[in-house]
């Protein structure tokens, strides 16, 4: 489990909320998913911190470090938390 329990994990939220993508396999542009039911809407961000090479989905429409959308099978509802989409657990080197 990732040390905040407030996140839906990576893997959780793959298998459990059924997350789909472009055919493509890239995110979806807001004009990909506008008319789509927003529950199912959510948004890819990054965190905005150098330290933390994550990316963490939120219940959706945002503009704030967007890097786009996906969609989900399973509707998300108020209590959802947010998940963590991409884990960075790769050792960052500082700069030389």
């Amino acid at each position: 489990m990732h040390p905040d329990d407030r996140l839906i994990s990576e893997r959780e939220f793959e298998e459990v909320w059924g997350v789909y993508l472009m055919p493509s396999g890239d995110l979806f542009q807001f004009d990909d998913i506008r008319n789509q039911p927003r529950k199912h809407v959510w948004t890819i961000v990054d965190s905005g911190d150098d330290a933390d090479g994550n990316w963490y989905a939120l219940p959706g429409f945002h503009v704030v470090n967007k890097l786009g959308d996906v969609m989900t099978r399973k509707p998300w509802s108020g209590a959802t938390p947010d998940a963590i989409y991409f884990l960075d657990d790769f050792v960052h080197e500082p700069d030389a």
